[in-house]
């Protein structure tokens, strides 16, 4: 699948799922930070379900960086 087809949720999902590899952070992390199922954390993690907007922040803030940083990446491999 080429990154002209993927859509804005997908890869700020690709990039959350990138950051939290770095971080070695887990799914079950996830779903205890969003106050969740683990299923919803991975249906999130997998673009399969959208991140809530009002999430972000908190979800930036346990990884210790910017929304701005999930959201800037995901930016441009949309719009090339």
């Amino acid at each position: 699948m080429g990154t002209q087809s993927l859509t804005l949720r997908q890869v700020v999902a690709a990039e959350l799922r990138a950051e939290m590899a770095r971080q070695r952070r887990t799914g079950v992390e996830l779903a205890v930070v969003l106050q969740c199922s683990q299923q919803s954390a991975s249906r999130r993690l997998n673009g399969g379900q959208g991140l809530d907007l009002d999430d972000l922040p908190l979800i930036a803030e346990w990884l210790g960086i910017s929304v701005m940083d999930l959201i800037a990446p995901a930016r441009e491999r949309v719009a090339s």
